[in-house]
Order: C-alpha cells, then structure tokens, then sequence
C-alpha cells in the first residue's frame, strides 16, 4: 500500500515543510522559512531521485517547472544572511569599520528579495500534489525490500562517485557535498535498514556541515574582492583591512577542507570495510563498491 512506501512517507513528510514554509515566505520573507523550505527541497530532490531510478519510462521524471528557481533564489538570500554573521564573526575589534560592508550585503539581499519575490508568490503547489499522485501509481507494485536494494544501489553508486573525486577534492568539494547529501537524505528514508550506520550518518552530518562551512566561507571571499576592487581604492585604510579578512577567511576555509577531506576519506573507509558480503547479504544488499 502506498501508505507503507517508506519512500512516499518521506516525500509527504518533507512536502507538508515545504507546503508550510512557503506559505510562509508568499506572507512574508523571513530567514527561518527560508532554511526549511531549502533543506525541504534538497530532501524532496534526493526522495524524487530514488523514484525515477525505479519508475517506467511513461512516467514523468522532472519536478515542475519553477522548483529548483526557487532553490536558487533562496539560496542567493540565505548566502549573503551568512556572509553578514560570518563578516561579524571574523571582524575583531574593528567592527565599525565593517559598517560599509555591511550596508554594501544588505543592499543586495534587499535585490535578492525583490528579483526572487514573484517566483515565490507564484509557485503552484497544487503541481507537486499531482506529481504526489503519480508516485504513488509508479511505486504501488513495489515492496519495501526491493525499494530497499534499489535505494541501496544508488547510495553505493554516489559513494563511489566521491571516492573517485577525493583526489579532486578541494576543486570538487560542491559536487562532493551534492553527492553526500543525497547520501545522507537517502540512507535517512529507510529508518536504520541501510548501508551507512548510525554512527556513519552522524559523522556523514558533520562532513556536511563542514562543506557548508566552506561555501559560506567562498561566498564571503568573493563578496568582499567585489567590494574592495569595485568600490575602495587601495590606499584606504578599510581596503587593506578587508584584504586581511580575506585572508584569514581563506585560511579558515582551507581548514574546514582539510577536517571535510580526511573525515570523508575514513567515513568512506570505515563504510567499506563494514560492508563486506557476509553483512550485506543479510541485509537482502548488494555490494558494488569497487575494491581497491
């Protein structure tokens, strides 16, 4: 019955947040609704993967039109929120000086809100629920141990992908954060009956965390060369002070990198390791992993 679908319970789970939090934003932009009704998009992104890898051809395998925009829009107001906090977080004693920066940020999350403030007001949620429907007919047929090994496929299939890209990992590090959120978000739909443990999962969260800290610190880097080159001119006093923060703005950064990498490469390991035959197979899993 769809009702027992793991993969239908999440994607009803994580559509009511995305439901409720856009009605939210159409009322009023606010930074709260606009974390939820992100990660609610990523979630329904990773759910809505798994089903088209187990559907027919017949059936649709596109989110409606508009969806991944607002992604994107929100994402342009909810990187420059954090370049703010972070600027605060690294600006010292010298706060005051920061003043112009910050007013330059607001100025354009200010026009972040307005460009994107039509998509939102005119996203039809009515298309997910059909979209809802049309899942239902595609997996109804479907048990839950053959939902399980084909979920577990896709989960081997984006681990390998970050295996081969972990000698690339500072020049991939977004693709590789794509990646293991769909790991994360997937592993996370059957409840503890995947491959990742729940003590993998929780160190696969803190890798995650980790990676957006690096895309808060990138964004921040490329905000504030825009500010100094386009603005100041290089003998002021603040054109050497934002220099400066970017610099220890780019060595934190490489930090947060450094703890991504070598905690991937060991979470990888350990995965590897306790996935051996005997284990997966009872599980009912196969393994595809590729040895090294």
């Amino acid at each position: 019955m769809p009702d027992e679908n793991p993969i239908l319970k999440y994607w009803r789970s994580e559509l009511e947040v995305f439901n409720q939090n856009l009605l939210s934003l159409q009322q009023q932009i606010n930074e709260e609704a606009t974390h939820d009704l992100r990660v609610a998009i990523k979630k329904l992104r990773s759910c809505f993967k798994i089903y088209s890898a187990l559907i027919e051809k017949k059936h649709t395998k596109e989110l409606p039109a508009g969806f991944d925009s607002i992604f994107s829009i929100l994402g342009k107001q909810r990187d420059i929120e954090m370049n703010k906090k972070l600027l605060l977080s690294l600006g010292g004693k010298n706060t005051a000086l920061l003043n112009p920066i910050l007013v330059y940020l607001q100025l354009l999350q200010d026009q972040a809100i307005e460009y994107g403030r039509p998509s939102i007001q005119q996203f039809e949620p009515g298309k997910l629920g059909t979209l809802t429907n049309q899942m239902e007919a595609g997996l109804e047929n479907l048990t839950d141990e053959d939902l399980l090994s084909r979920a577990n496929e896709i989960v081997n299939s984006s681990v390998e992908k970050v295996e081969d890209d972990l000698k690339h990992f500072k020049e991939r590090s977004h693709v590789i954060r794509k990646q293991l959120k769909d790991v994360f978000y997937q592993s996370k739909m059957f409840h503890g009956k995947g491959l990742f443990t729940k003590s993998q999962l929780k160190t696969l969260d803190t890798i995650l965390d980790h990676l957006g800290n690096v895309h808060d610190h990138e964004v921040l880097i490329s905000n504030l060369k825009n500010f100094r080159k386009t603005i100041l001119p290089n003998s002021m006093k603040e054109y050497a002070m934002i220099k400066r923060i970017e610099e220890r703005v780019e060595k934190r950064k490489d930090n947060l990198l450094e703890k991504a990498y070598q905690s991937t490469e060991k979470l990888i390991a350990r995965y590897k390791k306790d996935g051996d035959p005997e284990k997966q197979t009872s599980k009912r899993l196969r393994p595809s992993l590729k040895e090294q």
